[in-house]
């Protein structure tokens, strides 16, 4: 009669292979999904900001040139001054650049009172009167931490001539807790804080 002993090891290992896959490989049923974000425009509460009102203004948005790393579905948060880590299931509803854009034209035609405010490319040979023209160099936030937007930017007129010396700007939010949700709200007050000191430059030079 065979002696039972010697295949207890052999059951054991087919048992610890059994729950390793098991923990391993989860299977579609419990595979756990990302969470989608945007930015989005903030109430500013019916304030606006005093700019001269011409018949014709309008303002146009771009181009924007958007650093590299920031062109994926996933949120980018910094870890150091040089290490970037990207979160594993947080990802961008769309494109960052696009979200950017389109909140800002909101926060702009708000804060301005006016409609007449277009995103970038608009129809050839119809310019807006003015156009914010944008580079930017870092997007991003710290855990725990803080939120910064840095960029280079300037009014110019439609025919492309500068209306202003061109600036540099680093604007900081603290994030106010460790999730994605604190950075994507700091990322959003950002959006909102820059779209106002646009606005507010614009008033001096109209």
């Amino acid at each position: 009669m065979p002696n039972r002993n010697l295949y207890l090891p052999l059951l054991v290992f087919l048992i610890i292979c059994g729950v390793l896959s098991g923990c391993v490989n989860l299977g579609k049923g419990t595979e756990r999904l990302p969470r989608l974000y945007v930015l989005t425009v903030i109430d500013s509460g019916g304030a606006t900001l005093p700019i001269d009102r011409k018949d014709n203004l309008s303002i146009g948005l771009g181009p924007l040139a958007f650093p590299e790393y920031l062109n994926r579905p996933q949120i980018v948060t910094r870890a150091s001054g040089n290490e970037l880590r990207v979160a594993p299931f947080a990802n961008w509803a769309e494109p960052l650049k696009q979200n950017v854009l389109r909140v800002m034209l909101e926060n702009i035609a708000t804060l301005a009172a006016t409609d007449a405010v277009y995103r970038y490319p608009w129809r050839a040979g119809h310019p807006p009167l003015v156009q914010l023209q944008m580079e930017i160099v870092q997007f991003d936030a710290a855990r725990n931490g803080e939120a910064i937007l840095t960029l280079r930017w300037e009014w110019v007129d439609q025919t492309g001539n500068a209306m202003m010396p061109r600036k540099h700007s680093v604007l900081r939010q603290p994030v106010q807790g460790a999730g994605d949700d604190a950075v994507v709200a700091a990322m959003n007050r950002l959006i909102y804080d820059y779209s106002r000191l646009a606005v507010e430059a614009l008033a001096t030079i109209l």
